[in-house]
């Protein structure tokens, strides 16, 4: 009958094993030791590892050491991952992106008993968080890490995997430009489907729904690789946003602007981009905050679309900012200023002659005084005298004077009235 194994060992003890160089004297491990600056050894703490950059006959190497016991399915992770970088690197020479790995299973050696642990590639370069501190505001380096981001991407999706916690110190870039993967603990594969990772990703990087229900396949990238791909574009175009809202254990985003999509002052800043692409991918990467994770756009929707001669109108953002027109052009030769119309006088229309009426009795008016009446045949004078009309209403446009009508109607009446008088006489 076999004992209990012996606790887990604890970062104390790994750190005290690592500095003695307790290691097996076989194998990769047989002649490392841990490098050092400053006097302090180089090792690097995360949430489930700690890891020790070592020297060795063939180069930098990197020990993973885990915090807890890890699970027998990490093993086969690993086991799994050295196929498929073989299977990788003999179809395309150098294309593996993840950093080599090898699951070792008697590492370090402490208190007399062996713990397995992971040797690793060094991948000499930044990390993204310090590439994108010291390169925040320069566009054309930016853009073209962008361009790169979704090759790896590409690559990734061709070949069915996920690297299952994409985040600012997972991600590496080398000398030149390259972008390495490091940290494969929770890759998934279609050999591994059935082997779900005990962990779920960077908070500040991954859907809240996967955080909940530990979701893994090989779409579990997209929304991670949307946030970097809007991070970096946005640092690109406002290095300011990098001291407003980078807190050392983020890029931009954090758990809580995935919780509150637009209704944080990180959203509103993206919104307002002067980025037309950063505006699309803000877009994006809201609507899958607002819905399942199963739904986050795939990669190919992270490239900036073909520019069209016109686009069909859209419900919610406006992605797009209108053409200014061009100025136009001063005038050769000085052109007076336009004099401004004076305003408009509505004019009645005159009422159209008609012949085949006969003529109305009208009553002629006193003779002028002769000043007048030597004004009125001056010549010219019908061009220096502007008459003024009364606008006549509309309901009696055309309609005769009475007043002759009324006069004319009053003699009639006095002469019967003579002619009555006579015969009664």
């Amino acid at each position: 009958m076999t004992g209990s194994p012996p606790p887990w060992p604890d970062v104390a003890a790994f750190d005290t094993a690592v500095q003695r160089a307790a290691f097996p004297r076989h194998g990769r491990l047989a002649d490392a030791v841990v490098e050092r600056r400053g006097g302090l050894m180089r090792r690097m703490e995360g949430a489930n590892a700690v890891a020790y950059v070592l020297r060795a006959s063939d180069g930098a190497l990197v020990l993973r050491c885990f915090k807890e016991r890890p699970t027998p399915a990490l093993r086969l992770r690993y086991e799994a991952l050295e196929k498929w970088a073989a299977r990788a690197d003999a179809d395309a020479e150098g294309s593996w992106v993840p950093a080599d790995a090898e699951w070792v299973e008697e590492a370090v050696r402490i208190d007399d008993h062996w713990w397995p642990a992971v040797v690793m590639e060094h991948v000499a370069g930044d990390s993204l968080r310090a590439h994108l501190e010291a390169r925040a505001g320069r566009r054309e380096e930016l853009t073209l890490l962008a361009d790169r981001w979704r090759g790896v991407l590409a690559w990734l999706d061709g070949l069915g995997m996920a690297h299952g916690d994409l985040q600012h110190d997972n991600v590496r870039i080398e000398e030149g430009g390259r972008i390495r993967l490091i940290d494969l603990d929770a890759v998934w594969t279609s050999e591994l489907s059935a082997e779900a990772p005990r962990e779920y990703g960077h908070p500040h990087f991954q859907h809240p729904e996967r955080l909940r229900d530990g979701h893994g396949d090989r779409t579990a990238d997209r929304f991670s690789a949307l946030v970097i791909q809007v991070s970096v574009l946005a640092l690109a175009v406002d290095p300011g946003l990098w001291d407003d809202f980078h807190n050392e254990d983020n890029l931009l985003f954090t758990a809580e602007d995935f919780a509150l999509p637009m209704a944080t002052p990180l959203w509103f800043r993206l919104a307002a981009s002067r980025s037309v692409e950063v505006r699309r991918l803000t877009a994006l990467l809201d609507g899958a905050c607002r819905g399942p994770l199963s739904e986050v756009p795939p990669f190919r929707e992270l490239n900036a679309p073909e520019p069209t001669a016109a686009s069909a109108p859209s419900a919610g953002w406006t992605l797009t900012t209108p053409v200014p027109a061009p100025p136009i052009a001063p005038p050769l030769v000085p052109v007076p200023p336009a004099v401004p119309a004076p305003p408009t006088i509505p004019v009645v229309p005159s009422v159209p002659s008609m012949p085949s009426m006969p003529p109305v009795p009208t009553v002629v008016p006193e003779a002028p005084p002769p000043e007048a009446a030597d004004r009125a045949a001056a010549p010219g004078a019908e061009d220096r005298t502007i008459p003024f009309t009364r606008p006549v209403p509309e309901a009696r446009r055309g309609t005769p004077p009475a007043r002759p009508v009324l006069i004319g109607a009053g003699l009639a009446l006095l002469m019967l009235l003579a002619v009555l008088i006579g015969v009664v006489r």
